[in-house]
């Protein structure tokens, strides 16, 4: 088991700026099933991602991401101030974006950060996607679903949605359906959203954390991104050297890091 060491800083702005917006209602877990690598196919990767369903907000990210901050809140609320935190490889999020549906109302928010660059927000349109219904069904995971398809992001989607759960909404950007979506693909099986489980919680709030965030475009974020990216060994130079790190060895592990995700979720980065 690898052990990851994070430093944080003193000011934990998750204890000091919160705003709770609503209680969830529902509770639904994911299993997210993504191949980001177009040179290998055949290695499919997993990641289980929480939904929380408010009266009129809902809220999207990882699980384990969810869990680590949530943890780390709970111990400074207790006055446990720790600068160094030990994570554990096997909980650490591929994805560290974070979605909240109709807030501001009308409108889907996106934040994500980009590493030594900053965090973004962006918005689109709720829902951002338009559906076409179609007359066929399934059952999945118990649950009398119905097939719809969109296009989003540069890939066709197909979703199956449960009307009997009466939730318009689902994993990551997917929402607007007459019931919670239950599983959705895009056409070519590159990435897969699966409900595993929904149930009501405890006590849960949706925050929203009052940090410093670089509003942006949809456009403006991609192209930080894909730039980082597309540098990131001279991006990440200065902190290799001022680590004393094997320069040669760190290079070649950023450059493989780097040449993996090739395949994003959204495709349309124009």
């Amino acid at each position: 088991m690898v052990f990851l060491v994070l430093a944080l800083p003193l000011r934990a702005q998750w204890s000091e700026d919160l705003d709770t917006l609503c209680q969830a209602r529902l509770m639904v877990m994911y299993e997210l099933t993504y191949r980001e690598d177009t040179n290998h196919m055949d290695c499919a990767k997993k990641e289980r991602m929480l939904l929380l369903i408010g009266d009129e907000i809902s809220f999207f990210q990882s699980y384990n991401a969810y869990r680590s901050l949530n943890e780390m809140r709970e111990k400074w609320r207790k006055g446990i101030f720790e600068t160094v935190i030990h994570v554990k490889s096997d909980d650490i999020s591929r994805y560290q974006f974070k979605i909240f549906k109709n807030y501001p109302v009308g409108k889907v928010t996106m934040i994500d950060r980009v590493l030594m660059t900053g965090t973004f927000l962006y918005e689109e349109d709720y829902p951002c996607m338009i559906w076409e219904f179609t007359e066929d069904t399934a059952t999945i995971n118990g649950h009398f679903t119905q097939k719809a398809v969109c296009d989003y992001g540069g890939r066709t989607w197909a979703a199956w949605f449960a009307p009997e759960l009466p939730y318009n909404d689902g994993p990551y950007m997917f929402c607007g359906l007459p019931g919670l979506i239950v599983r959705i693909v895009d056409t070519q099986e590159h990435y897969c959203f699966e409900m595993v489980s929904a149930e009501i919680p405890e006590e849960t709030p949706i925050i929203w954390e009052n940090v410093e965030y670089v509003r942006t475009t949809k456009k403006a974020y991609f192209k930080a991104y894909d730039d980082y990216m597309a540098n990131i060994i001279e991006n990440a130079l200065p902190n290799i050297v001022a680590t004393g790190g094997n320069n040669n060895d760190v290079q070649t592990k950023l450059y493989k890091y780097a040449a993996t995700k090739n395949n994003p979720i959204e495709l349309d980065r124009k």
